[in-house]
């Protein structure tokens, strides 16, 4: 074989041996049969065969291990499953809301029923954090904010926890972890975990200056800095947004789909349109609105931690592999007339509904009461 031809030959293995790899690391994916849940690879081939009870296995996307289980002579099993077929972990399953959780950056909790104390496994399932945790988030950026030393009580008001259906925590301290059960903060003050941008982290001698973000003093003397979602987007609204209300700046600022209403109806009835035909319809009416928020400054902002207009099999970027919305990674953030006051009322104050996307916040859906 000629160099020329040899050379050529070579390139299409590469390129053969890379699309391979790629394929392997793909996500296999879930499918119904029988109300029994099993798993094919992105060529469609069957990984799993559909033996897996609903009960247990709420993942949709299966990338390196899943909580699941299935039914057994004596009732049900449960356990981790890894892509290898390896069942890890048994009767450890952690449950969030009264469902199983999905994995989230190579790694997903456990609960050691025996002592009631949570830990994480990796995609290999080897333990990741220990169990001595009496709860934890789920993985950000390679970070968990970690409840210790906390004791089991009841919600409800005179009930035993034998009969309580409630379960919560009472005293303890909460601490930030990183990926491997490391403190980073102690007595971190989770109220506002939600609140903040976990991929923003700074790390600096000093707190942070910018009064976006909120600062942590850390066990090693530095201070951790995240942005804070809610303020980011507010003065990213009233700066950017509201500065620039023409046609190419809507445009600009908007999904290539809009969804819009009148407030007071279902979701569902809501019309969506391209971008587009939605301001030719209604940009007036949406102009208008907004510059009378920008006059009036009569308007609050909030995270929205429901995934709609977007759908997990339709979106998939934007929701966690239990088809949850990822509003960790894209927030969305909605602006509502009168909210600063508590006095929103759908059918008769306008929202509008953003999220954010690797190109900034995007407008994605509006609505604008017809009274």
């Amino acid at each position: 074989m000629e160099g020329k031809e040899m050379g050529s030959w070579l390139l299409a293995l590469g390129a053969l041996a890379l699309s391979v790899s790629a394929a392997a690391d793909e996500p296999w994916v879930a499918f119904t049969q029988n109300e029994l849940i099993g798993f094919k690879d992105a060529q469609g081939a069957v990984r799993i065969e559909p033996k897996l009870s609903p009960m247990f296995t709420l993942a949709r996307r299966f990338e390196h291990i899943i909580a699941t289980g299935e039914e057994s002579a004596d009732g049900y099993r449960s356990y981790y499953l890894l892509r290898d077929g390896r069942e890890v972990a048994p009767e450890s399953l952690y449950f969030f809301d009264n469902a199983p959780i999905c994995e989230s950056e190579n790694s997903i909790r456990f609960r050691d029923r025996q002592h009631d104390k949570v830990g994480f496994l990796d995609g290999n399932g080897e333990v990741l954090i220990a169990a001595e945790l009496s709860d934890a988030t789920a993985m950000r950026n390679g970070m968990v904010v970690a409840l210790e030393g906390a004791t089991r009580s009841c919600a409800d008001p005179d009930v035993s926890l034998e009969q309580c259906e409630h379960k919560g925590w009472s005293g303890g301290s909460e601490v930030l972890l990183d990926r491997h059960g490391g403190t980073l903060v102690e007595n971190f003050d989770g109220s506002r975990a939600g609140a903040l941008d976990w991929f923003s982290r700074k790390v600096s001698d000093q707190p942070s200056s910018d009064p976006h973000r909120v600062s942590f003093k850390a066990v090693d003397g530095r201070y951790l800095s995240f942005v804070d979602i809610e303020k980011d987007f507010a003065a990213w609204f009233r700066d950017e947004f509201l500065a620039h209300l023409d046609d190419a700046a809507l445009k600009a600022h908007s999904y290539p789909q809009l969804r819009s209403g009148q407030g007071g109806e279902p979701l569902d009835d809501w019309k969506t349109a391209a971008v587009d035909d939605a301001l030719r319809e209604h940009g007036a009416q949406l102009r208008a609105r907004l510059e009378a928020l920008r006059a009036s400054a009569n308007y609050g902002v909030r995270q929205d931690d429901m995934g709609w207009p977007f759908d997990a099999e339709r979106d998939p970027q934007y929701f966690d592999g239990c088809g949850e919305f990822a509003q960790w990674s894209t927030p969305k953030v909605s602006v509502m007339e009168h909210w600063q006051q508590g006095s929103f009322e759908p059918a008769r104050h306008a929202s509008f509904d953003f999220i954010r996307t690797a190109d900034g916040y995007r407008l994605v859906a509006f609505s604008i009461p017809s009274l």
